[in-house]
């Protein structure tokens, strides 16, 4: 069943993504503060994490927590490049980059909205996070090599400075104005259907023309990436029912296909073509339309929240 927080994100995507789409130039007046406002939805998501639950794992839990994020970082967007680059090869790199990123510093609150297990999938929202900017770009040079011009250096410190700079603030906030961040806890929802907004407006806003004059390519960019977001959502459901412990199918469905989308388009804009920018744009529709079809797993499968849910 459709819930009010479901409906009111949905809807806060999809007016920020007509905007864009339909008027882009006052939308286009947003998009200089994208990567702003992604800053400011990790520093929101944040704020909750304990980022000390990774140095107290041990033994079996760290297993599964490096099991998870190796399939995220590295086995799922291997799959799906190598499906795409023998049958549609001008959408590899775009759908590389998309399958490649962290899991999204949403997957916890989507997690709650859902019902899955949480404290798992914030250990791997955060531990994918620390590693993505080395894995993305590592993955990128390794497989398309003397194509890249690039170097690795440049993509790793424009993913580092746009993951660790809300990281330290979280940080700093904690020990400096932990009244403040517990305001801004109480108050993030609202906020982040604003940033959300912000986000998909501007990142639309330049697709406008390009949307009305290529509807083709438009639409075939939108059905891959539809197919990414099943195919991330069945990769999940499958590595938690073959491996899951604490985070189960549901769990691992939820940490794959609610990735960081935006943090691809802002990192494929700067190195890379429109292709790369257009797909993890597009990804926005069938990204929060994903909700509806996992509740329907959840209930449909029973697929409920682990016994033990906790550290």
């Amino acid at each position: 069943m459709l819930r009010a927080r479901d409906l009111s994100l949905i809807m806060a995507g999809y007016a920020g993504l007509a905007t864009g789409a339909f008027a882009p130039v006052p939308a286009g007046e947003l998009t200089p503060f994208i990567s702003h406002a992604l800053i400011l939805i990790l520093f929101l998501s944040f704020l909750d994490i304990d980022f000390r639950t990774l140095i107290r794992l041990r033994g079996r839990d760290l297993a599964q927590v490096a099991g998870w994020t190796l399939a995220k970082l590295v086995l799922l967007p291997l799959a799906l490049w190598a499906v795409c680059r023998l049958l549609i090869p001008g959408w590899a790199l775009a759908v590389l980059l998309l399958a490649g990123t962290s899991a999204g510093v949403m997957v916890p609150f989507f997690a709650g909205l859902l019902g899955a297990e949480i404290h798992r999938s914030l250990q791997v929202v955060v531990a994918t996070s620390l590693l993505l900017p080395l894995t993305l770009p590592g993955l990128t040079k390794l497989l398309l090599g003397q194509e890249l011009p690039i170097p690795f250096s440049h993509m790793a410190r424009m993913l580092g400075m746009i993951i660790f700079i809300p990281l330290l603030l979280t940080l700093l906030g904690r020990r400096t104005a932990p009244a403040l961040l517990a305001w801004l806890g109480r108050r993030r929802y609202p906020l982040m259907l604003v940033l959300v907004f912000i986000c998909n407006a501007g990142v639309f806003a330049p697709f406008a023309g390009f949307l009305r004059s290529q509807a083709d390519q438009a639409l075939l960019a939108l059905t891959v990436s539809i197919l990414v977001a099943l195919a991330a959502a069945a990769g999940g459901l499958a590595w938690g029912l073959l491996f899951g412990d604490r985070m189960s199918g549901l769990g691992g469905a939820i940490a794959f296909t609610f990735s960081n989308s935006m943090l691809v388009v802002v990192f494929a804009a700067k190195f890379f073509g429109p292709r790369a920018t257009l797909l993890p744009a597009l990804y926005t529709l069938p990204f929060f339309l994903m909700i509806l079809p996992l509740r329907w797993l959840k209930t449909r499968l029973g697929l409920e929240r682990p016994a033990g849910d906790g550290v």
